[in-house]
């Protein structure tokens, strides 16, 4: 069984957060060498950059037979959710306050890395909503959908 992926570039974080990262490398490297005393404040900005820069450059969606999952970056971010879970899966778009990042919703999480459109997942077993953000939503939510397609009439084909 082939798992469908999906990638999304976090053009935000590498247009501001990796030149912000780099900037305060260069202010710590020219502290540590004149020996100036504010080394633990920029070194601390840098690792908090350095962070956000590994976590937000992209993020990958992937529908499964059993799973809809995502990773943020390099994977210091994932969930994994179980598609007999799911109650419904639906295209939305964000709105501009949601924005970026990992963000608390009124009735649940986003987790995006760039623009507004993502899948907003709802569960059987939950009130809260997860949305995973994505410039495929639709794409994404058809792929889910072929999969419980499948489970619910066996002799279909799956071409994930």
């Amino acid at each position: 069984m082939k798992t469908k992926s999906f990638n999304q570039v976090g053009t935000f974080s590498i247009l501001v957060l990796v030149p912000t990262t780099i900037l305060f490398l260069i202010l710590l490297v020219n502290s540590y060498t004149f020996g100036e005393s504010n080394l633990v404040s920029e070194g601390t900005v840098f690792g908090i950059f350095f962070i956000c820069a590994l976590t937000f450059y992209r993020i990958k969606i992937s529908v499964s037979e059993k799973y809809v999952s995502f990773k943020m970056g390099i994977g210091l971010m994932r969930k994994k959710y179980k598609v007999a879970d799911l109650k419904s899966f639906t295209p939305v778009s964000n709105s501009m306050i949601s924005g970026i990042g990992i963000r608390i919703l009124s009735n649940g999480w986003l987790y995006n890395v760039s623009g507004f459109q993502a899948v907003e997942l709802q569960f059987t077993n939950k009130d809260s909503v997860v949305r995973i953000g994505t410039d495929k939503a639709e794409v994404v939510s058809s792929a889910i959908q072929e999969v419980i397609d499948c489970q619910e009439n066996p002799s279909k084909v799956l071409n994930l």
